[in-house]
């Protein structure tokens, strides 16, 4: 009897058959292909051809990583051997040696000093290039109508420069154009708001900022693509970015720059009560310069009686008389002028800023009720029948006594029913 013996059958596999699976495994994951990794830097170089290579390692491990010349050249900063940075990309494979590395988009230092040297190296850039340079700074509209602002929507500085402007001059219109100031995302949002506001033909200045915070809060207005953002605005920028001691890229590159939000409002707009000032100022001067006319006049008309002879100075007294009944219609037809033009300018302000007020409401037939202790009624729940209420109009207020209630909830049920 004879046995047989099976052998197994092997299979022989390639190096780069064995190299091709696993890369297609890591590039099979898909939270590889986005990832975050915090390590230290060494052995740091860059090709002429603009490649970034270098190691990014920690006490136990280490990983390549390369970054090609198109995410190089938006880097904010040189990164240098030592430096903890940290990285972000995609995890793959190497195939020509076998070693799984990072192809890298972005790397963000760690740590203040590094913040620092990444803000000056990029403050450098954009002096050489000429972005701070005075000729490049617009002047602001002496009178704007609508005033852009680009900020948070829940931030306190979108309501101090709200705050400010009512107080300040009303008559100006605020458009808000909300994004992220802090984090990640934020200087691109930043970046983007800027160019949506400068698509509108209506904007005459935009505002860009936040309230104040460290470095890293206000690292998006140290962003290359914001300081290009604003350089490139067609519309006249006001940087408002932190506090008085705070100072960004965002700053240098715009045309004005003050140290808070609600101090951009007082940069930017008139002052009304200055502006009523003005014109009743106006108004004395152009008082002033009649009266101080018709003195010159009347001493000129003495002398002239003292000195001429009595046969000539009849004539000379109606010419004389002639010549100032012309200058004061004159006088009088440019005061006029200006005062019915100042009048009008006071109306119009006056008309505006009535509109705002509730008594223009109660004006147009409205009224506003209330409880005995004052609470305003905005709806018939709030009161029972025998509660006294009072009812203020345009011109007097009205104490009454509910006798019946409806409400429109009750109404609905009648209807249904």
């Amino acid at each position: 009897m004879q046995l047989e013996i099976s052998m197994p059958t092997r299979t022989v596999r390639s190096v780069s058959e064995i190299t091709d699976l696993l890369k297609s495994l890591i590039e099979q994951q898909p939270h590889l292909q986005n990832v975050w990794v915090q390590g230290q830097i060494s052995n740091y170089s860059r090709s002429s051809a603009g490649h970034i290579y270098f190691t990014l390692k920690d006490d136990k491990s280490q990983i390549q990583v390369v970054i090609f010349r198109s995410s190089a050249v938006g880097l904010r900063f040189v990164p240098q051997d030592g430096e903890e940075v940290l990285v972000q990309g995609r995890l793959n494979l190497y195939p020509a040696r076998g070693q799984y590395q990072i192809n890298a988009n972005k790397v963000e230092p760690l740590g203040i000093g590094a913040l620092q040297r990444a803000f000056e190296e990029l403050k450098q850039q954009l002096a050489d290039e000429g972005l701070f340079n005075a000729d490049h700074k617009k002047p602001l509209p002496e009178f704007p109508k609508k005033i852009g602002v680009v900020t948070s929507a829940t931030g306190a500085a979108f309501q101090d420069i709200c705050q400010q402007l009512r107080k300040r001059y009303p008559l100006a219109e605020v458009l808000l154009h909300p994004t992220l100031v802090q984090g990640d995302g934020a200087a691109e949002g930043i970046a983007q708001a800027l160019q949506a506001m400068n698509q509108r033909d209506d904007i005459d200045v935009l505002i860009v900022g936040r309230g104040g915070g460290s470095l890293e809060d206000l690292w998006a207005f140290n962003e290359e693509r914001v300081a290009r953002a604003i350089f490139a605005s067609t519309i006249p920028v006001v940087s408002a970015v932190g506090h008085e001691t705070d100072f960004t890229i965002a700053d240098m590159v715009a045309d004005h720059r003050t140290p808070t939000p609600s101090a951009a409002i007082e940069h930017i707009v008139p002052d009304q009560d200055e502006l009523l000032t003005q014109l009743e100022g106006c108004d004395a001067r152009l008082q002033r310069i009649i009266n101080d006319q018709f003195d010159a006049h009347k001493t000129r008309l003495q002398d002239f009686e003292t000195r001429l002879s009595p046969t000539r100075r009849k004539d000379a007294i109606y010419q004389l008389h002639q010549t100032v009944d012309a200058l004061d219609t004159t006088c009088q037809t440019a005061v006029k002028r200006r005062l019915n033009h100042g009048e009008r300018d006071l109306h119009t302000l006056a008309q505006r800023l009535n509109a705002l007020s509730p008594l223009a409401t109660l004006q147009r037939g409205y009224s506003i009720s209330r409880k005995t202790d004052g609470k305003v009624l905005t709806s018939a729940e709030q009161v029972a029948i025998g509660d006294r209420v009072e009812i203020q109009l345009a011109d007097g207020n009205l104490a009454c006594r509910v006798e019946e209630l409806t409400s429109k909830h009750q109404d609905v049920n009648k209807e249904n029913d």
